[in-house]
């Protein structure tokens, strides 16, 4: 899962880099920045794991720091390019959805940190997931608009002619 982590930041990064052209101004480049910080922070996860070693050995703070940047940057690049849908080919749809998610986890992102420095820590995997999920599923609506508006359409094959032989 850890090495998932690291190859999806990595992934989000370069795919930002190859989709968004900075040259069009400063929309893009907001988005790949936003894109680059999620990519490191999701790495930062999987290389420092929230593990009781890492908590023992100090290193649970460069897990912690990628954590807040994915949630923070993962949330704010959801609702930028959903505000910029119809710059970057998105369906109104996706737009929508996509500033929802953002929103979504954002409101999320306070009551799950709330629920960690409290150490109240009342089903905290759940209100992780209310920051996180968001983020996966704005990434894959952007990377399903973006392969639907760059693949070939190709007609459906069409059947053969069914002949009764008598």
């Amino acid at each position: 899962m850890n090495t998932g982590w690291v190859v999806y930041g990595i992934l989000l990064a370069v795919g930002a880099f190859l989709v968004f052209d900075l040259r069009k101004g400063i929309h893009p480049t907001i988005i790949v920045i936003l894109a680059v910080l999620a990519g490191a922070g999701v790495g930062l996860v999987g290389i420092f794991q929230g593990s009781n070693t890492n908590v023992d050995n100090g290193l649970i703070a460069l897990h912690t720091l990628g954590a807040q940047t994915v949630m923070l940057a993962g949330n704010v690049m959801a609702i930028a390019t959903g505000a910029n849908g119809a710059r970057i080919g998105l369906s109104r749809r996706h737009s929508t959805a996509s500033i929802a998610l953002g929103t979504a986890g954002l409101i999320a992102f306070p009551l799950f940190m709330a629920d960690a420095l409290t150490g109240w820590m009342w089903n905290i995997g759940l209100l992780e997931r209310a920051v996180i999920y968001p983020i996966m599923i704005s990434h894959a609506l952007l990377a399903s608009s973006i392969a639907a508006r760059r693949l070939p359409v190709t007609p459906p094959p069409t059947s053969l002619p069914i002949h009764a032989t008598s």
